[in-house]
């Protein structure tokens, strides 16, 4: 057997040996290929499950904040929208001095609600409270973190319960530099809700 392969070999001219190894060069390479373009499909199904995962943990998260803002006997501002400040954030505010806070960086605030661009005065609410619980803490200098954070710890809150002041603070200085009434808020959320309540 042997013998007749070896000859085989023989007969045949180094552009046959050359074919053949291309050959199969090019079935190794198609062979990688496929096997590449499956691992590839298989982790952006995976992606598209995060993803998917990622809006459930958003809407998780939105449902928590509401729960926790409902059943907080000392909330700084009211669930209800359009979102106010609550007699006891009005005393929080006085004591941490949140207008002189605010004043002090509205220009680095309003850049960031630009960077959203919102549409109207719903969404307007929406960046404020989003750009005063997660943005605005890193402006503030140590004296004004530690007022805020000892006021939040005296009356059994969190941190960013106290930003939430200066969402509405901030919401209402763009409706009002807008033209915007504060009761805008109600008249553009009332179509989305309506919306959620016919999909359901």
């Amino acid at each position: 057997m042997t013998e007749v392969f070896l000859k085989l070999i023989d007969q045949l001219n180094s552009s046959v040996i050359v074919l053949l190894c291309i050959l199969f060069a090019s079935y190794w390479a198609v062979y990688m290929i496929t096997k590449l373009v499956t691992k590839f499909a298989h982790h952006e199904t995976k992606l598209v499950k995060m993803d998917a995962l990622s809006d459930k943990l958003i809407e998780l998260k939105t449902k928590v904040d509401l729960i926790y803002q409902n059943t907080n006997p000392n909330k700084v501002v009211a669930a209800f929208s359009p979102i106010a400040i609550t007699p006891s954030g009005q005393e929080i505010a006085n004591k941490i001095n949140a207008p002189e806070i605010f004043k002090k960086y509205i220009g680095q605030l309003l850049a960031c609600v630009d960077e959203i661009a919102p549409k109207n005065a719903y969404d307007i609410q929406a960046a404020s409270m989003t750009i005063s619980k997660e943005k605005m803490m890193n402006l503030l200098d140590a004296n004004e973190i530690n007022t805020i954070k000892a006021e939040a710890f005296a009356k059994g809150l969190l941190a960013e319960d106290v930003m939430a002041i200066f969402g509405v603070l901030l919401r209402d200085h763009i409706l009002a530099k807008r033209g915007i009434a504060v009761a805008e808020v109600d008249r553009q959320q009332a179509p989305q809700q309506t919306d959620n309540t016919a999909s359901n």
